[in-house]
């Protein structure tokens, strides 16, 4: 147990999310065999509040516009993010101890509205925008990170996190501590059929969404496998499991592609979701927490990294547990291509030649690095040592939104609205093309819908 008396996860928020699950899952556990007092802050319909167990966590609702006050004596655990963004409903005691957990590449870095997904697919343009327009936030958050950073009350889920926050804001930090994520624990009896993958055929899927900054990397990895299939000669079925905004751009691709056999599957639902990676998948294609899902099954699982455009010919495949500082998919990376490397086959031929070495290798990997209890005694550690309170950022006036910040939500507000207009008229456009298309006359009510430039 933690010499702090209680520790409360705050992510109040409506939808399905990662760090919902995680908080909730990590305070669960405390709970349940670390004897600890857990809070969870959250919204009354929010996600975890309807999933908690009540006889574990205690709960405080949090409502917009309402005053919901802080336990003393506690730590609050917040995903990382602006001090001005924290949660304004908040009544958080000066001598309260705050820890940081930054769970996701940009969580510490300022974006302006309608840039944001420039920034984020350029360093050079982030740092231009960074430096310029909003030097005054970036600063702001450098004094957070180096006082955070002396308190210990800033932790890193893995290296990738790191290295982001020193690419854009152009600083250096030493000696970061990692809290890694998890996916939680494995089902107490896994049961994975004994196949010969060399005569059967491999079976390999992708877990996760289909968006932008994950297309590119799939679909290199689905053109490679074509040639990992002729190179071995060996039947190969792939399948997709997951959608998003690059799901048709993606099945346009792999029906260019003539050799394996390519499925789309839009959703398997969580409860379902172990037993279709036990049975039905050999070798499992994924970045972020999805990858933890295959491992934790022991499920051979390549970790492949983020990238806003086409991938690199010669990018070189890994093996999660191969990979170091807890990452689950770097940032764009140009270090991890050589020249003329066939590192998809050999994966591949490694799982031919002992799928069982593989499965366990993963499967221990997960269990030191990623498994429940591993996260909550690291995050015990961490908890005793984090010393910074909520009182010093106010004192620094981290927590100041300024006059700028008005202007700014002002903005993003007011781009936010002109993009969901947008996408309506696109999407009412695209209705009514549809509709006028089922129409007799078809080709002219194509030519029709043409020249209003739909």
């Amino acid at each position: 147990m933690s010499d702090i008396r209680r520790l409360v996860f705050c992510f109040p928020y409506r939808g399905v999310g990662g760090v919902s699950l995680l908080f909730l899952r990590v305070a669960e556990r405390l709970a349940a065999e670390y004897d600890q007092e857990t809070y969870l802050v959250d919204y009354p319909d929010g996600f975890m509040a309807k999933h908690r167990d009540t006889e574990l966590t205690r709960f405080i609702a949090y409502r917009d516009g309402s005053r919901v006050s802080v336990p003393e004596e506690s730590l609050v655990i917040f995903q990382a993010m602006t001090p001005w963004s924290i949660f304004p409903a908040l009544r958080i005691p000066s001598e309260t101890r705050i820890l940081y957990w930054n769970c996701y590449p940009f969580n510490l870095i300022p974006s302006f509205p309608g840039l944001t997904g420039l920034m984020f697919r350029s360093p050079v343009w982030g740092r231009l925008i960074l430096t310029t327009l909003l030097i005054s936030f970036r600063n702001k958050m450098l004094r957070l990170i180096n006082l955070m950073l002396e308190k210990e009350s800033l932790v890193f889920h893995d290296s990738t996190n790191v290295a982001v926050t020193e690419q854009y804001l152009m600083m250096k930090i030493a000696d970061p501590v990692f809290l890694p994520v998890t996916a939680g624990d494995p089902p107490k009896e896994v049961l994975r059929p004994s196949r010969d993958l060399r005569a059967q055929g491999l079976r390999v899927a992708w877990i996760g969404r289909v968006c932008d900054f994950k297309y590119f990397i799939l679909k290199h990895a689905i053109t490679k496998l074509e040639e990992v299939a002729e190179t071995l000669s060996i039947p190969l079925t792939v399948t997709i499991v997951g959608s998003g905004d690059y799901t048709a751009k993606l099945h346009r691709h792999a029906d260019s592609l003539e050799r394996n056999t390519i499925r789309f599957i839009e959703h398997i639902s969580p409860g379902n979701l172990d037993e279709y990676l036990c049975q039905e998948v050999d070798l499992l294609l994924a970045m972020g927490a999805s990858a933890l899902e295959g491992a934790r099954l022991g499920v051979p699982t390549i970790l492949v990294d983020i990238f806003y455009r086409d991938v690199p010919d010669n990018y070189v495949f890994r093996w999660l547990c191969d990979r170091t500082g807890f990452t689950l998919g770097a940032f764009q990376p140009k270090h991890q291509s050589v020249d003329g490397n066939h590192s998809l086959s050999d994966r591949v031929r490694e799982l031919l030649n002992d799928s069982d070495l593989m499965a366990a290798r993963t499967s221990e990997y997960f269990q030191q690095h990623h498994s429940l209890d591993s996260v909550c005694n690291r995050l015990l550690r961490i908890a005793d040592r984090a010393i910074c309170s909520y009182g010093e950022l106010c004192a620094q006036r981290l927590t100041e939104r300024g006059v700028l910040y008005p202007i700014y939500r002002s903005i993003k507000k007011t781009f936010s609205e002109s993009w969901k207009y947008c996408c309506w008229q696109g999407a009412s456009a695209r209705a009514w093309v549809k509709r006028r298309m089922s129409a007799p006359n078809r080709w002219l009510r194509l030519a029709e819908s043409q020249s209003y430039g739909i």
